[in-house]
């Protein structure tokens, strides 16, 4: 019996320790190699707009309608979602960006399905326009 309560103890801290190793609340880093990806709508006028359409329809809810990370599921959150007018997530770029939006982390979702590669660059576009 005591071997089994050790047994259980060793076991819940470890599972502790895995849970630790990438927690949702680290800064959220793309890998380098993000920030070489090709932005393939740099000349396309129409971008923001058709960026703004995804945004309203799937990223508002936890983002907030001004992307300021306020939206109404945010409260329910265990980490508070991205403010797209915040400076430090404005200097990352768009490859960065497009990656995050790509591959999602935690309860952020990924895209890489739901969303055309094209769809994503877009929504890009549109969180450019948040900045202060």
């Amino acid at each position: 019996m005591k071997g089994a309560v050790y047994m259980t103890i060793l076991v819940l801290l470890w599972c502790g320790m895995v849970a630790l190793v990438d927690m949702p609340g680290d800064p959220w880093k793309a890998p380098p190699e993000a920030d070489r990806l090709i932005d393939p709508l740099v000349d396309d006028a129409k971008a923001i707009v058709r960026g703004q359409k995804v945004f309203s329809s799937l990223c508002w809810t936890c983002h907030g309608t001004a992307g300021k990370g306020d939206g109404p599921a945010a409260a329910g959150l265990p980490i508070q979602p991205a403010n797209f007018s915040d400076p430090s997530v404005q200097a990352q770029s768009n490859g960065a960006l497009f990656w995050k939006i790509t591959h999602g982390r935690g309860v952020m979702p990924t895209y890489q399905e739901a969303l055309s590669r094209e769809e994503r660059w877009a929504v890009v576009h549109y969180l450019r326009t948040l900045s202060p």
